[in-house]
């Protein structure tokens, strides 16, 4: 389980992707102690809206605007907002630039066993990830821009997986999009009713136990190669 850097990516909007990354991050940090949530769709940010740490004093991405060479992790890990053993590193409309971006990533990986990557769409940092999660939906243009998306992640190198997004009512046979994609399905994962009121609250993705999308963070957190891995919804 050490220095694992996992990505989460959207083949579409609007599924979720940073409340998904936020919840493999506060499990991961419940299981395994420090552990840093990045965002790294760094142009819009908001990660720490999304993990309810927006109120927080700490470093956000535009903090670290004309930074050169490698960074010092641990110094970059005490200066981010924290909620326990997990921190988060969000971005705030300004781009401190692809070098500054891969060095931090690069930095927390060597202190936390878990680093996880809000990617948003975009899977330019896909290769700095020891594994990437899809994130996609069923309807004919989710599918879509599935096979778009999936391509991408594979050609960077990085270990692959699913996670595809249905309601009630949509008719999926799971297993056979995973197959046409060529990736494992780990879970589908449907509607989270919780995640508004929660947010409310100040209660991130992933605090309540025995939610879905908490079920599926845990099953993300096993190894890719486990023998237990099965999809869940």
């Amino acid at each position: 389980m050490d220095h694992r850097v996992i990505g989460v990516v959207g083949a579409s909007g609007g599924l979720g992707v940073s409340s998904l990354a936020v919840a493999v991050a506060a499990r991961a940090a419940r299981r395994l102690g420090a552990t840093a949530c990045v965002d790294g769709d760094v142009g819009t940010g908001g990660l720490d809206v999304t993990a309810c740490l927006e109120h927080l004093p700490g470093l956000r991405w535009p903090d670290l605007v004309g930074a050169r060479g490698a960074m010092d992790g641990a110094a970059l890990l005490r200066a981010l907002p924290a909620e326990g053993a997990l921190r988060v590193l969000a971005g705030r409309g300004l781009d401190p630039g692809a070098a500054v971006v891969q060095a931090s990533i690069d930095a927390l990986s060597e202190l936390c066993a878990v680093v996880v990557v809000d990617l948003g769409r975009d899977t330019a940092l896909a290769g700095r990830c020891t594994e990437v999660v899809v994130v996609g939906g069923v309807s004919a243009r989710h599918l879509a821009d599935c096979s778009v998306t999936v391509p991408r992640v594979i050609d960077s190198g990085t270990t692959g997986r699913l996670v595809l997004r249905a309601g009630r009512r949509d008719a999926v046979l799971a297993e056979e999009v995973a197959a046409h994609l060529d990736l494992p399905l780990v879970a589908v994962l449907g509607d989270e009713p919780h995640l508004g009121a929660d947010a409310d609250r100040g209660r991130m993705p992933g605090a309540r136990p025995s939610s879905k999308l908490t079920r599926v963070a845990d099953r993300l957190l096993l190894e890719p190669d486990d023998s237990d891995l099965a999809a869940v919804s």
